[in-house]
């Protein structure tokens, strides 16, 4: 049960740094005197890849385990 409670937490947390990727890249076109897609998209690669990085490797971990508590779950039965 712990690996599924601890999977989704990482999960959440995954999603909590891509959404701060994005509150950081808005803070940053907020400042530009001119706003379109493309200065977006260049700011959000340009604020850092830490955050998205860890997006992944946290979401990544989330969901091996998930899995890993739902097969447990499933051969304990």
């Amino acid at each position: 049960m712990e690996d599924k409670i601890v999977g989704a937490l990482f999960i959440v947390i995954a999603a909590i740094f891509i959404a701060t990727q994005y509150i950081v890249t808005a803070i940053l076109v907020s400042n530009l005197p001119y706003t379109s897609k493309e200065a977006f998209y260049q700011s959000f690669f340009d604020a850092g890849y830490v955050l998205l990085l860890f997006s992944l490797i946290f979401l990544i971990v989330g969901i091996l385990l998930l899995v890993r508590g739902f097969t447990q779950h499933q051969m304990n039965k």
